[in-house]
């Protein structure tokens, strides 16, 4: 084994740190440093000038961070060209990159809201074993416009952060059927409704089914949406107050539907999409208006012999 001298040490580590001070790079060996010293002890000295000092592990911390960032920004969040603009370039008020991410941001938070929305709903009929003042053909138009926005947005690979909460809403929608059903005595048309409504849902997204024919049940969204929203609206109506229609769920679709017009236009750019989502919040906030003016109102208890 053999050992550099000490004043040679000594004088390499000045050297060095002069370099990292005047450059604020991580430096590597001088040409002087390099001939001064034999070939099979540069590797030594190359290694503790790189390990020990730490400025080249602080380098190699500082580009493992960087690129943890990317893989977990791009292209989750940001297109590469983006992620470069505002971390590379430090560009921090680029305006269509930020809206890049604000709709992504939005498009992925009603995703994972979607988890929750309607289960305050399904526990309120689970909990009252009731499903009154919830109207079926209401409940049935509302599953059929979130199947259409589903099959559109898949049939047309639109970014699954743009149309995300249409599946797990329209499990819960589907469940809130069934349940609508059980409670009406109705409990094998329910399950034969559960059979068949998989059964259309597979043909639908078959290579079977036509283009033309998705995109027509697209444009049925909205009018389906108008129709089911105002038999809801209809139905609180007559009688005069909201039943077991849960407030939480409906205000929670409301500021869902307002959300998704921004994130339509940003993400796919398609009108019939952000078209559905405005009459969707038109009507959605018709149904909320509704639960404030029936606030105090209560359904009557129906006496058993």
């Amino acid at each position: 084994m053999w050992s550099l001298d000490e004043t040679h040490l000594t004088l390499l580590k000045v050297g060095w740190r002069k370099k990292r001070r005047n450059t604020g790079r991580c430096p590597a060996e001088s040409r002087e440093e390099r001939e001064s010293v034999p070939r099979a002890r540069m590797r030594i000295v190359s290694q503790w000038t790189f390990g020990e000092t730490g400025g080249s592990k602080l380098c190699n911390m500082a580009a493992e961070a960087d690129g943890a960032l990317k893989r977990l920004l791009v292209p989750l969040l940001l297109p590469e060209k983006c992620y470069d603009q505002i971390f590379v370039q430090w560009d921090l008020l680029h305006v269509p990159c930020l809206k890049i991410l604000l709709s992504k941001v939005l498009g992925l938070s009603l995703v994972a809201g979607s988890l929750l929305v309607k289960l305050p709903q399904v526990f309120k009929i689970l909990g009252a074993k009731s499903a009154e003042g919830l109207s079926l053909q209401s409940v049935m138009l509302e599953l059929v416009a979130l199947t259409g926005t589903m099959v559109y947005s898949i049939t047309n690979i639109f970014p699954f952060s743009s149309w995300g909460e249409a599946l797990f809403l329209m499990l819960q929608t589907i469940t809130i059927c069934f349940l609508i059903l059980h409670y009406r005595g109705q409990t094998v048309k329910g399950v034969a409704f559960l059979a068949c409504y998989a059964l259309v849902l597979l043909v639908l997204l078959s290579p079977l089914t036509p283009l033309a024919v998705v995109t027509l049940l697209q444009a049925s969204n909205v009018p389906a949406v108008v129709v089911g929203k105002l038999l809801q609206a209809v139905t609180n109506y007559r009688n005069g107050h909201t039943g077991q229609l849960s407030a939480v769920t409906v205000v929670l679709l409301f500021g869902g539907s307002l959300a998704r017009i921004f994130t339509s236009i940003q993400e796919t750019g398609d009108p019939l999409m952000a078209g559905t989502f405005v009459v969707a919040a038109l009507f959605n906030g018709l149904i909320v208006a509704q639960l404030l003016f029936y606030w105090n109102a209560k359904a009557p208890h129906t006496k058993k012999e």
